[in-house]
Parts: C-alpha cells; sequence; structure tokens
C-alpha cells in the first residue's frame, strides 16, 4: 500500500533500520521472544502471586506489557513514526463501538458456559453460584480487572493489533489467524516454564492449548474486524475467558474443579471458533472497503524503497 511521507527528503536513514522497515513483523517477534527468554531469569519471588486479585504475578504482568505491548509500540514508532504510533494507540483503545461488541465480548462467553456446566452437572453449579455471589465481587471481578488493566489488553495489543494486522493485510484474516496462533503459542513457551519448571510438562501443556489457542485467534480476529479494528474488544474477550478459567475467578463461584473449566471452555471456544470461521467464510467479519489498515506506514520516502 502506499504510504505517506514525513521527510521525503532526508537519506540518512541507517542500515538497521531499513532492515526493520522491510521485515516489521520478525522485528517484533525478535524483541518479544527475547524479553520474555530474559524474564525467566527474573527473582522467584516475582513468578509468585502476590496482593493482586486473581492470582497476578509480576512476572505475567512483565511478559505481558514488556513482551507484548511494548515491542509492537517500539517497532511501529520505527517503521510508521509519531503518525503510527497514534494510529496503533487508537485501535489499542478504541472504545467507541456498538454496545453489541461489549456484550459479545464479556458476557457471551460468561452465559455460554454457564449454560454448558447446568447442561453437563445440572443445577448444582447454579446453586453454588446462588450461594456464593458474594465472590462474584470479592474474586471474580476483581480478577477480571486486573487482567483488563495489566494482562490482556496489554497481550493484545501485540498480537492482535501488530502481528494479526499486519498478517492480515498480506494475507488475508483466515491466514493471519493461523500465523499468529503459531507465534503467539510460542509467546507462551517461557511462561509455562517458569510455573512448570519443567520442559516436558511445558511441552505437553502447549500441545493441549494449540487448537484452543487457534480458537481464540480466530475469535479475537473476529472482534477485532467486526468492532471497526478495535483491540479493546479482543482484550475484554480474553480477559473474561482467563477470568473464567482462573483458579481465583469463577472457578471459586461456581465450585467446580478449574481442569473441568478449563476442558469446557477450550470447547466452548473451538466450537465458536468453528461457527465464526464458516459464518463469515474466512473473512473473520473484515470489511476490506472500511477496514483501517495496519501497514499504512507514515514514514521517510528513502525508507519506503527498502527491500520487504
Amino acid at each position: 500500500m502506499a504510504g505517506q511521507t514525513e521527510h521525503a527528503g532526508r537519506t540518512d536513514i541507517s542500515p538497521l533500520r531499513s532492515w526493520i522497515v522491510g521485515h516489521p513483523i520478525t522485528t517484533f517477534l525478535v524483541l518479544v521472544y527475547v524479553t520474555t527468554a530474559a524474564l525467566i531469569f527474573v527473582p522467584k519471588g516475582l513468578t509468585e502471586p502476590g496482593p493482586l486479585p486473581g492470582g497476578a504475578t509480576p512476572h505475567g504482568v512483565l511478559e505481558n506489557v514488556l513482551g507484548s505491548a511494548v515491542p509492537a509500540f517500539v517497532v511501529t514508532a520505527l517503521v510508521s513514526g509519531k503518525a503510527g504510533v497514534r494510529d496503533l494507540a487508537r485501535r489499542s483503545f478504541r472504545w467507541r463501538v456498538p454496545l453489541r461488541w461489549y456484550l459479545i465480548s464479556l458476557l457471551a462467553p460468561l452465559l455460554i458456559l454457564l449454560i454448558a456446566v447446568t447442561i453437563l452437572y445440572g443445577v448444582a453449579p447454579l446453586r453454588a453460584l446462588a450461594q456464593n455471589w458474594l465472590l462474584l465481587f470479592s474474586a471474580f471481578l476483581p480478577a477480571l480487572a486486573i487482567m483488563i488493566l495489566l494482562n490482556n489488553v496489554a497481550e493484545e495489543i501485540g498480537w492482535t493489533g501488530f502481528a494479526f494486522a499486519r498478517f492480515q493485510d498480506r494475507h488475508g484474516p483466515l491466514r493471519a489467524a493461523l500465523l499468529t496462533t503459531v507465534f503467539f503459542w510460542l509467546f507462551h513457551v517461557p511462561s509455562f516454564y517458569v510455573e512448570t519448571r519443567s520442559w516436558a510438562t511445558t511441552a505437553l501443556v502447549l500441545g493441549i492449548f494449540l487448537l484452543p489457542y487457534l480458537g481464540t485467534r480466530l475469535i479475537t480476529g473476529w472482534l477485532y474486524n467486526s468492532a471497526g479494528a478495535s483491540v479493546l474488544m479482543a482484550g475484554l474477550f480474553h480477559a473474561m475467558h482467563n477470568a473464567i478459567v482462573n483458579s481465583t475467578g469463577l472457578v471459586a463461584v461456581v465450585g467446580l474443579p478449574q481442569f473441568d473449566l478449563l476442558v469446557i471452555m477450550a470447547g466452548i471456544v473451538v466450537l465458536a471458533a468453528v461457527i465464526i470461521t464458516v459464518g463469515t467464510r474466512g473473512r473473520l467479519g473484515l470489511n476490506r472497503s472500511s477496514a483501517p489498515s495496519a501497514t499504512t506506514d507514515y514514514v521517510d520516502a528513502s525508507v519506503i524503497a527498502s527491500p520487504s
């Protein structure tokens, strides 16, 4: 796509920046994986739950902020300058969207989960919900708030607002979701290792999560596109999903084993992703005539001419 220039007369672009402009996704991935690998070596105290709700750890917050959002903004600044950074920020926090997308992102996963557990377990989970309703305010909602504010929106800035959006501009929405899944899956290797301190267990868990991860990338891509390029909607869905399966989130409220809710939510995500993909014929809500491009880069003319 045609770029817009800020300083058309400049020719002093370094070879490194020229390479970064030609390979923004590769640069992003290098920064992501170097950062998350380095965070493996943080002090043990930073990997353990502290006073924050939802069992949030400083390591998890650092991983999502420094390992996802920051690389997205750094690469965008190098490639697209201030205009690109403003564009990414607008897409990341676009909150003026139709109300239905808030309902779909936040309420739909919860309601579908409650219907599913009622079908599978009868009314016992609903009775537990009625008995433990105070935990909705003291455990579940605080966990959801922390995930929105410190974890999942930051995570989606990198993986939806930057990686998926750029892959989509080049390969279309379906291939973009597939490609993002691979790198998003690898992104979680260090965090699972920090939790388990076992490469074998990490490999096993990641193998189990691969299909659900693909489902989440299809759903977040659909939410992003359908809500007018809103990363926030993708982040809200991601946060709600994690609050549901969190041991101090909805698990504590409905009184079911965490593993059971993980499996049920994985099935719901995969089924929903199939329905969305088939229903949109692989377009995942993308309306090319009105969708903002993530690769309209505001860089020097000399840089635009660099090889892609």
